[in-house]
């Protein structure tokens, strides 16, 4: 029998202090279930280190990005462990994660189960412009169901520089739906303010994940 696939993260979790995310272009899907093995391994191998609460790997369907979504009781702990070598030696893919706190977030079909992550993320100037621009979002066009999506829920950079909203999707069709929708007009709309510039997002499934 298959093992059941692993779920998404908890990003609600109430135990959380920071949440640790990482992108990274690798450039195929070989390099891409390389690096999600690499990422996993030191969780896999031995006790889970003080202080960690999940990590979680997710591939682009383009085969070309990995994005790394792991919690922490506090960045401190997480610093720990990296200096008592806990990751290993660094190479040419060690990345310094973006430091994330959960904001707000919204839960649009509950009961429903994610297969699909689009984590799109703003440039933002301050800390004012984080909050106003997840605000105008989910108390308006993403306030309000959408057939397939399960949940927003958006996340401030510690450093006041960024917003991720951590969209998850039923499956790709729901979100190619989305796209061809009037929302994400929309949602430009809600954002348009001085201070705050669209990244974009990908489309991500889950690899592995390692849960305390």
């Amino acid at each position: 029998m298959a093992d059941a696939p692993s779920p998404f993260p908890d990003v609600a979790r109430t135990d959380t202090g920071v949440a640790l995310v990482t992108p990274l272009y690798v450039g195929g899907p070989g390099h891409q279930r390389a690096e999600a093995e690499r990422v996993l391994a030191p969780y896999r191998n031995g006790s889970l280190p003080e202080g960690f609460l999940s990590v979680s790997v997710f591939t682009s369907t383009e085969g070309e990005n990995v994005l790394t979504y792991a919690q922490w009781t506090s960045d401190d702990a997480y610093r720990a462990f990296v200096r008592d070598g806990g990751l290993g030696e660094p190479d040419e893919n060690t990345t310094e994660p973006v430091r994330y706190k959960l904001y707000r977030g919204r839960v649009l079909e509950p009961g429903s189960v994610p297969t699909m992550l689009v984590p799109p993320v703003f440039d933002v100037d301050g800390r004012d412009r984080q909050r106003r621009s997840i605000d105008n979002l989910i108390d308006g066009p993403l306030g309000t169901p959408f057939p397939g999506l399960v949940a927003s829920h958006f996340h401030i950079s510690l450093d006041g520089t960024r917003v991720l909203n951590w969209a998850e999707w039923v499956d790709e069709d729901a979100h190619v739906g989305f796209m061809k929708s009037s929302r994400p007009k929309e949602c430009l709309e809600a954002i348009t303010m001085p201070g705050v510039r669209g990244i974009g997002g990908k489309r991500y499934v889950l690899a592995g994940a390692v849960t305390r």
